[in-house]
């Protein structure tokens, strides 16, 4: 059984996260950091338009700059280094996986100038369903 992202985002009160983002980090530029089914219903879905975003940075956008994603700019991750923002925002279901990509493959102890956060974590009771129903 997959989970139903709408339902989910709703019940974690997203739009209380991306406001909450939004005082934070007033009109600092935010680069979102997914681009799967979950950062879909979480674009379509929400109000973003308080947050300062420039572009969606995912894998799928390595050799694919062409286009946009619903209505953002497409980053490849390796150019993240080279991009002036301030903030990466997780936007996928599960960050560990792209947590350690980031920190291991892609960063690999360079000198980052710019803060990420995961805009929804799953609590350990979600994460352990998510694991058992195969989706992370």
């Amino acid at each position: 059984m997959k989970t139903n992202f709408k339902d989910y985002l709703e019940k974690k009160q997203a739009q209380k996260a991306i406001d909450k983002i939004a005082k934070e980090y007033g009109y600092k530029r935010i680069i979102l950091y997914g681009a799967d089914l979950f950062a879909g219903d979480l674009i379509r879905n929400y109000d973003l338009s308080k947050l300062n975003v420039i572009g969606v940075a995912d894998m799928q956008f390595k050799d694919n700059y062409e286009g946009d994603y619903y209505g953002y700019k497409k980053f490849s991750p390796y150019d993240l280094l080279e991009t002036d923002f301030d903030l990466l925002l997780l936007t996928v279901y599960e960050d560990t996986e792209v947590k350690d990509f980031l920190k291991k493959d892609l960063f690999q102890g360079e000198d980052i100038k710019f803060e990420q956060k995961t805009l929804i974590k799953l609590n350990l009771f979600e994460y352990i369903k998510a694991v058992v129903r195969g989706e992370v």
